[in-house]
């Protein structure tokens, strides 16, 4: 048994031309894996050769091992070895295609308005020549415009070519049922990150900010921001994600009601959340399937993933509500950490680690606070429609059927989250997201990111 939980520094190092100088980061204990497209065993990647192609959708995969995790001689990474897998998104610049000015909401019918999303990949500057767009903070529209190509803040805050993304949605380490999972702390010695867990589940979003900070401070982690969530979200809506030929297929929901990462629907959601009722545990527990649902080594999970395969990321559609880190501005900031487990002495003092939403008129459907680049208000214009829940309005996404329900100024729902729940049917998906005070929930989980500087070392 071969133990190596770190790269040595290699003369010659395979790069993707496609990426534009935005390789992979490997630093300390990330070590690079491929994946078993048929089962989804995980091997040490050899980083002279080609190990992973995002012109073949085939996106860069690394992981944590436990203190006592192996490597078998062969290569092969036991999962029981594995503590995280987290996949890298290059950093890259993209054709706006909306500005998302919308101050309130419309009447029907419903119209879809998915597109692919042309992205190009590249260690671009906001500055630099080859850029149209200086990204705008948010409410101002600073250089942008339709047609313009602009690089995303979720790159640029960090000075980094990419962000490693938790694969999954966080687990609690050692926990045997979904009960044992709902724990409100910020103890970063029960993550885990990995399929066929559970969620951790009724965590604040301080206490999830916590937790994902003081995980691996070496690589820069931390509460993944709604902007990240956004440049996950489009870079699966392109040609390196789900999109072939210009026609783009939703990412599958996780509609397991046991709170167990990597699953995926059998079939996809027609309903919204108060008629979908195609959410199920399986009887067997975790890592085995249920007649509407399947685990993440059964190959038809893949439909779940941001790539259609097993390269990409999980958990991004139902699951568990997520908390990201972004929150609108209100006038008294002492009500950001009124029950959602900040305070005025833990709150974080460098601002690279949320967004803030500066509200056009305060109102309570102001999208026009969206950052460009976060899968919000580019994807309107948005309506209020009665859609297969009955006589209950919700407000839908352009896109998908997401549901779209954006932080409020006049009410204590100050925070974002994503990806909604397993049993919100097809208001579930990459592009839904919603308001949140912010506290202990029992639906609601985290997601991490790490933005490591360094080369290979």
């Amino acid at each position: 048994v071969v133990v190596n939980a770190t790269l040595n520094t290699l003369a010659k190092v395979y790069t993707d031309d496609t990426l534009n100088g935005a390789d992979p980061v490997l630093k300390d204990n990330l070590i690079p894996v491929k994946i078993n497209e048929t089962n989804g065993t995980v091997t040490k990647a050899n980083i002279e050769e080609e190990w992973y192609d995002y012109k073949n959708k085939e996106w860069a995969n690394a992981v944590i091992l436990k203190d006592n995790g192996t490597i078998e001689e062969d290569g092969t990474i036991k999962e029981e070895s594995i503590e995280s897998y987290f996949v890298w998104i290059p950093k890259y610049k993209y054709k706006i295609f909306n500005m998302g000015e919308y101050n309130g909401l419309s009447e029907g019918p419903y119209e879809e308005k998915s597109q692919e999303i042309e992205i190009e990949f590249g260690i671009y500057d906001t500055v630099d020549n080859t850029i149209e767009c200086i990204t705008p903070v948010s409410g101002e529209n600073g250089s942008c415009a339709v047609d313009k190509w602009m690089t995303p803040s979720a790159f640029t805050a960090f000075g980094t070519n990419g962000l490693w993304v938790g694969k999954f949605e966080t687990g609690y380490k050692d926990a045997n049922s979904a009960d044992d999972a709902q724990k409100d702390e910020n103890n970063s010695s029960n993550v885990i990150i990995k399929p066929n867990v559970y969620s951790w589940r009724s965590i604040s979003i301080g206490n999830a900010f916590d937790a994902s900070y003081n995980y691996k401070r070496n690589l820069d982690s931390h509460l993944i921001k709604n902007t990240e969530w956004g440049a996950v979200a489009y870079l699966s809506h392109s040609k390196y994600g789900t999109c072939e030929n210009g026609v783009c297929k939703e990412i599958r929901i996780n509609n397991n009601s046991g709170y167990m990462t990597g699953y995926s629907a059998t079939e996809e959601p027609t309903v919204g959340f108060n008629s979908y009722n195609d959410y199920e545990t399986p009887s067997g527990g975790l890592g085995t399937d249920g007649t509407k649902t399947v685990n993440y080594t059964n190959p038809n999970s893949r439909v779940a993933s941001t790539t259609g395969n097993y390269s990409g990321i999980y958990d991004m559609s139902g699951g568990t509500r997520e908390h990201v880190f972004g929150f609108i501005k209100i006038k008294d900031s002492s009500n950001i950490y009124e029950n959602s487990g900040f305070n005025e002495q833990n709150f974080p003092k460098n601002n690279k680690y949320y967004d803030i939403y500066y509200p056009k008129n305060g109102g309570e459907s102001d999208y026009f606070a969206r950052i460009l680049g976060d899968a919000t208000g580019e994807l309107g214009p948005y309506l209020k429609q009665d859609k297969d829940i009955g006589d209950t309005t919700r407000e839908i996404s352009s896109w998908h059927h997401d549901e779209g329900y954006f932080p409020n100024c006049n009410s204590n729902y100050y925070y974002f989250s994503r990806g909604n729940g397993n049993n919100t049917g097809m208001a579930a998906g990459i592009f839904a997201y919603h308001r949140t005070i912010g506290k202990s929930v029992d639906d609601y989980t985290f997601r991490i990111t790490l933005s490591p500087t360094n080369e290979v070392s």
